[in-house]
C-alpha cells in the first residue's frame, strides 16, 4: 500500500498570520523609510485571494467580503496618509498632483467602509463558514480513503463507479445524512430514489446545480451504492491512483461511517477524519 497519497499544494488562507506579518512589515517599513508600500501590498493580496476562492469555489461571496476588505486596507491608508501616497506613487515615476484638500477620502468615508463591510460580513458569514468547512472535510474524506488504494497507472474516468450494496433502511440512512451535513462533513442532495452525499477539495457544494459536477457518495434506498469522483478532485493528489480501487475505498469509507451511525458510535467519524 502507498503512504504517498498526499495532496497537492494550493492556498490555505489563514487571515491571521498574513495579518500580524503585514503590521510587523508596516512598522519596520513606516520607521525605516517612512513610506506604506506593504499596505498596498496587503491589498492587493486581499484582492487577489478573495477573487481565486471565488474562482475556485464557483461563489460570488469570498470576492465580495475579502476583496472589500482589501479595498478597505487601502481606504485607511489613503484617508490617514494621502500625502505620503502621493510621494510613494512620485517615487515610482507617477506624477499626480493633487491637493491634500481635494483628497476624497477621509475617515468619515473609512468608518462607512468599515459598516458596509461589517454588514457583509455578517451576512456571508454562514455561507463562506460552511464552504470553508466543506472543503476541509473534503480533503480529510480523500486522504482516508486514499491510505488502502495502491498507485497505478489506469487514471481518472468519468464514470460513476458502482459499489455494490449495503444494509440499510431509508430512515437509517436519512438520519446518518443528517448528522453528516449537520456536521458540515457532506452537502446532501435529495432525489427521489434515494441521497448524493456530495464532497468536493475544488468546487464548493454549495454551488453546484447537479451532484455530478463533484464528488459523490450515492446511496439510494433500495441498499445499492454509487461512488463519483470528479476530476479536479481525483487530480489533486500528487500521484496517480487506481481509479476503480480509490473509488472501492470512498465507498467503504462511507460504509464504515454508516455503520458507526447505526450502532451510536457517532464521535469515531470525526475521530477518523480528523486523524
Amino acid at each position: 500500500m502507498t503512504n504517498n497519497t498526499s495532496m497537492k499544494q494550493q492556498i490555505n488562507w489563514n487571515f491571521w498570520i498574513p495579518a500580524i506579518m503585514f503590521f510587523l512589515l508596516l512598522i519596520i517599513e513606516d520607521q525605516a523609510f517612512g513610506t506604506y508600500y506593504s499596505s498596498w501590498l496587503y491589498g492587493l493580496v486581499l484582492i487577489m485571494v478573495g477573487i481565486l476562492y471565488s474562482v475556485r469555489y464557483k461563489l460570488y461571496q469570498p470576492a465580495l467580503v475579502i476583496c472589500l476588505i482589501g479595498l478597505t486596507v487601502w481606504h485607511y491608508f489613503l484617508a490617514t496618509h494621502f500625502e505620503t501616497n502621493i510621494y510613494m506613487l512620485q517615487l515610482l515615476g507617477i506624477n499626480i498632483s493633487i491637493s491634500p484638500e481635494d483628497n476624497p477620502f477621509s475617515m468619515f468615508t473609512w468608518i462607512i467602509n468599515v459598516i458596509v463591510l461589517s454588514i457583509l460580513m455578517a451576512v456571508t458569514y454562514p455561507v463562506l463558514d460552511k464552504a470553508f468547512k466543506l472543503e476541509k472535510y473534503a480533503r480529510r474524506i480523500f486522504k482516508t480513503a486514499a491510505r488502502t488504494v495502491y498507485s497505478a497507472t489506469n487514471g481518472f474516468t468519468s464514470r460513476p463507479y458502482s459499489a455494490g450494496h449495503a444494509e440499510f433502511t431509508r430512515e437509517q440512512i436519512i438520519g446518518f445524512t443528517h448528522y453528516l451535513s449537520g456536521k458540515i462533513i457532506v452537502f446532501p442532495v435529495y432525489r427521489e430514489n434515494g441521497i448524493y452525499l456530495t464532497f468536493s477539495m475544488r468546487r464548493s457544494p454549495l454551488s453546484i446545480h447537479d451532484p455530478s459536477e463533484i464528488s459523490y457518495v450515492n446511496f439510494d434506498y433500495e441498499g445499492k451504492i454509487t461512488v463519483h469522483i470528479s476530476a479536479k478532485d481525483y487530480n489533486r493528489y500528487k500521484e496517480e491512483l487506481s481509479f476503480d480501487q480509490l473509488c472501492e475505498s470512498m465507498s467503504d469509507v462511507f460504509k464504515r461511517f454508516l455503520n458507526y451511525y447505526i450502532n451510536n458510535q457517532e464521535s469515531r467519524i470525526n475521530l477518523e477524519l480528523k486523524n
